[in-house]
């Protein structure tokens, strides 16, 4: 029989791992020690390194920002867009100084364009969903007037790049970090961002 937890504890040691050491760093010797495992017992779950890390990958992409972030008090806030943008971003941080986000994207940092089994790591994909979903918000500001008929794709890589920086230079270690800079220096990114794109 095979336990739910037991699968969970592998899953969570070997983000630890992969986090640390990258995918060819991590071995199933250290994860199965870790978990307090024999070795073999970690083949009862997953038939390799090669699925576990997979498994890891897959369990990451389907988290949805969306889901996450876009509640409906967030989406009460778009009648004042520069707030909303600025709620938006903190949360959006506050979501990426999760652990775990922590050390994924430092795996993902790590591993950028290795390729696992038939995949390959890239920054792209995992971007994917943040950024249109900020070309459908801009998309809709550009629509309504509220901001500069600029193209929504450009305002969305150019909104999230900041953001993205900002997570890969203070949100990817597992030191504490202080989070109130981190908002103060996202808070200063909208304010100069609306103020470009805002209409006259």
């Amino acid at each position: 029989m095979k336990f739910p937890d037991t699968k969970k504890k592998i899953l969570s040691s070997a983000l630890d791992f992969f986090s640390q050491n990258g995918y060819s760093g991590a071995s199933i010797r250290q994860i199965a020690r870790s978990v307090g495992v024999r070795e073999s017992a970690i083949y009862n779950h997953f038939k390799s390194k090669e699925e576990i890390f997979q498994t890891i990958l897959s369990s990451f992409k389907r988290k949805t920002i969306s889901k996450e972030i876009l509640s409906d008090d967030l989406l009460d806030e778009v009648s004042d867009p520069e707030n909303f943008l600025k709620k938006f971003s903190l949360r959006l941080i506050d979501h990426w100084n999760k652990p775990e986000e922590k050390k994924f994207i430092r795996v993902l940092l790590m591993e950028q364009f290795t390729l696992v089994g038939n995949e390959e790591l890239s920054t792209t994909e995992y971007l994917s969903e943040l950024r249109n979903i900020c070309r459908l918000i801009f998309g809709e500001m550009v629509k309504t007037k509220i901001i500069k008929p600029y193209d929504p794709s450009f305002l969305s890589d150019e909104f999230t790049s900041l953001l993205f920086l900002i997570r890969t230079e203070r949100l990817s270690s597992d030191n504490t970090v202080n989070i109130n800079s981190v908002y103060k220096q996202a808070y200063a990114h909208v304010e100069f961002f609306w103020d470009a794109i805002k209409s006259e």
